[in-house]
């Protein structure tokens, strides 16, 4: 991949196009995490494409390519969230296409994870979806939040804890269910 970000710098339009090709569900993932509209959605990771195209020669590291892109698309997803704000109130959409994970040939569904996480703070939604959907490290998650690790890594372990208790009150444990029935 690294090979095709330097083609892409040097202006190979055609090696480009096969990097947002293989970022772009990537991109609608974490898209999706700001914005509830397909649409917008759709918009943000368009802007995002258009920006890359624009700016692919500023980057001066290929090796943070996809941190870079992440970032134009948050500071995008930001953006059009704002402008949504101020005119129309949001719905949180709830139809989302499956997608595949590699974590031990594990498939989940984006609805499974986006349900999961809709209750959540964006801050945390975000850091969430970083971590664990795109595997970043908290360091890079980091670097393109513009924030501290220590407050990427407090968040992320927030957000565990919130998902954590919510799973639970809606699965409770064996251990619950004998407390209730000695009780009753």
């Amino acid at each position: 991949m690294e090979a095709l970000i330097v083609e892409a710098i040097k202006g190979n339009t055609q090696a480009l196009s096969d990097l947002i090709i293989a970022i772009e569900e990537d991109l609608y993932k974490i898209a999706r995490t700001r914005l509830s509209c397909e649409d917008d959605i759709n918009e943000a990771v368009q802007q995002t494409i258009v920006q890359i195209f624009k700016s692919i020669k500023k980057l001066k590291e290929p090796k943070y390519f996809k941190t870079w892109t992440i970032k134009i698309l948050i500071n995008k997803c930001n953006k059009l969230y704002r402008k949504i704000q101020k005119n129309t109130f949001m719905e949180y959409d709830e139809s989302i296409i499956n997608l595949q994970i590699s974590d031990e040939n594990k498939i989940i569904s984006n609805m499974d994870f986006f349900l999961l996480i809709k209750d959540l703070e964006y801050e945390e939604r975000i850091t969430c979806t970083l971590y664990y959907l795109e595997r970043l490290t908290t360091k890079e998650i980091s670097k393109i939040l513009k924030e501290p690790e220590s407050t990427t890594r407090n968040r992320k372990s927030r957000a565990v804890k919130k998902l954590q208790k919510k799973l639970m009150d809606k699965n409770p444990t064996k251990d619950k269910l004998k407390e209730d029935k000695i009780k009753r």
